[in-house]
């Protein structure tokens, strides 16, 4: 039986815990369960763990981001469903997947002989984003935002013969994939080839196909100096690779200061993803001349002329984007584009 001193020293002693507890809140420990569409080996991949890891760090333990690598929690072509149903908090996913409902996103991420190099995909995001409204509407009508793009090497021809012309690409058989990398071939008139990337060694081998866009440090991955000894230096493709997403309601979870720790780490992880693909690009070029890969100089006059048979891939985007009615943003997204690939370096 506790008497009534006693009561007093207890109840003084509640207030006094109600007081400092009431000072100080206690942050419960949040965990971000991600998808990821890639295994953990990749350079991106990489950068994604190491980001992780700051976060969990800057936060003191307050938020891990918990990842489920090579599509642990779903397909990549579920990545959008399953996040705006908040069955996952976060995804690592290209937009290209979902092309009807992320329009703006999927641009920067699928036009051929757009972008030169990691660096112009890196500044051409960032200022799309920050600069056109749609983006952000975009992300907004998905419940979804956007944390961070991750960028690639530039996808050059490699080949079983050289390519130095136009017209060295007539009749050869070339890997593609989606909707507008077919018609960059049948430009130049070669035929394109559909297929995945794990298909790419076998199909060059059996002379299925004679050529593929491909970056040099995934040549060196996959092998393919074994079936193809020559590249051609013009970029067929480069772009902004995938996203690192969230749902709102995984947000807003969040506090202020740890919402902006996520932001931080992840625009150091930018210069950081850069400097992997530049390394890992001069690498690969040393390591494949050594197994007696030949690499090409494309003249420029080539490469305009090959820009210059392409479809107007812009304009067709930018009519697409006006029956949905939002041709100005469209045309905004154009005109930042122009700008970076003029005015900053592809590297």
């Amino acid at each position: 039986m506790i008497n009534k001193t006693g009561a007093r020293g207890l109840c003084g002693l509640l207030v006094a815990m109600v007081v400092v507890l009431g000072s100080h809140p206690i942050s419960a420990k949040v965990v971000l369960r991600m998808n990821h569409q890639l295994s953990a080996q990749t350079l991106s991949s990489e950068v994604d763990a190491w980001a992780a890891q700051q976060i969990l760090e800057r936060t003191n333990g307050e938020v891990e981001i918990k990842i489920f690598w090579s599509e642990g929690l779903g397909k990549s072509s579920e990545n959008l469903s399953l996040l705006k149903n908040q069955a996952m908090d976060m995804a690592a996913f290209s937009p290209a997947y979902f092309p009807a409902q992320l329009p703006f996103h999927t641009a920067p991420n699928s036009l051929p002989m757009a972008i030169d190099g990691p660096k112009q995909a890196q500044v051409l995001m960032d200022r799309l984003v920050e600069e056109v409204p749609a983006y952000r509407m975009e992300q907004a009508a998905n419940g979804i935002r956007l944390i961070s793009m991750h960028i690639i090497n530039p996808y050059i021809p490699i080949s079983k013969e050289p390519i130095t012309s136009v017209a060295d690409m007539t009749g050869l058989k070339v890997r593609t994939w989606g909707k507008h990398m077919p018609r960059m071939a049948e430009a130049v008139s070669a035929t394109p080839v559909s297929m995945s990337v794990p298909e790419i060694y076998e199909n060059l081998s059996r002379g299925v196909i004679d050529a593929s866009p491909f970056a040099i440090d995934l040549m060196v991955t996959y092998k393919l100096y074994e079936v193809a000894t020559h590249v051609a230096d013009v970029s067929l493709w480069c772009g902004p690779s995938y996203g690192v997403w969230i749902n709102e309601g995984a947000w807003r979870k969040l506090t202020a200061e740890q919402q902006n720790v996520i932001l931080e780490v992840y625009e150091e992880a930018k210069k950081l993803d850069l400097d992997k693909a530049n390394a890992a690009a001069s690498e690969a070029r040393a390591k494949l001349e050594g197994l007696g890969v030949t690499f090409h100089e494309m003249p420029e006059q080539e490469k305009l002329a090959w820009k210059e048979a392409l479809p107007d891939f812009f304009g067709e985007w930018i009519a697409e984007m006006e029956a949905l009615g939002k041709g100005d943003d469209a045309r905004k997204s154009v005109e930042i584009w122009n700008d970076v690939i003029a005015n900053v370096s592809p590297r």
